[in-house]
């Protein structure tokens, strides 16, 4: 079922107010009212609009037990429409900038996975940093950190895809811990 919470949440975090959001959707400022009180659903047109507007798949419109922060939206992405960057500028810098031409800010992000006491202890004594060396071949996918309408997005480009999850923690620090990772910002800004 539909959870009105959401979408009223949505349309505050991008400061709209009903009359705003029923304008860039077409639709009477009294049927977002019902939206949001659930006295009533979009109908899937809407729902598809709502979506694309606030950038968050259907499901987590629908699913009314999913946190915003546990949704992931993934794109498809195709490295041959983009031509290779010149000097040290990166391919997924290109992909992220024309994915987010947007953003207020854009970030480099250097991700280390979480080591539990016992991995440390055994990355110290036997061969220091191999754990890490071993992660990053495992996942050498780039990260960034954006800010776009005040909202911060962890996005990851790996081979095929563009990951991007919204953000509902702290990232004001150098570096933040998100699920099993630890992200350090680099210096290297985008924008």
């Amino acid at each position: 079922m539909l959870s009105g919470e959401k979408i009223r949440r949505l349309r505050l975090e991008q400061e709209l107010s009903q009359k705003d959001l029923a304008e860039k959707l077409e639709v009477s400022r009294q049927a977002i009212a019902k939206w949001e009180t659930n006295r009533g659903i979009p109908d899937i047109e809407n729902l598809k609009r709502i979506a694309q507007l606030f950038q968050v798949s259907i499901d987590y419109l629908v699913n009314d037990q999913e946190p915003i922060d546990n949704h992931l939206i993934k794109l498809a992405i195709d490295r041959s429409n983009y031509t290779k960057p010149k000097g040290n500028a990166l391919l997924e810098d290109q992909i992220v900038l024309e994915k987010f031409p947007n953003a207020e800010t854009i970030r480099e992000l250097y991700r280390k996975r979480k080591m539990s006491n016992k991995e440390k202890i055994v990355d110290f004594l036997l061969l220091p940093g191999i754990h890490e060396v071993e992660d990053h071949w495992r996942d050498p996918s780039k990260y960034y950190l954006i800010k776009e309408k005040g909202i911060y997005y962890l996005i990851n480009i790996t081979q095929n895809e563009l990951l991007t999850r919204r953000l509902t923690i702290d990232v004001s620090e150098d570096s933040f811990d998100f699920a099993e990772n630890h992200f350090i910002k680099t210096h290297r800004k985008l924008k």
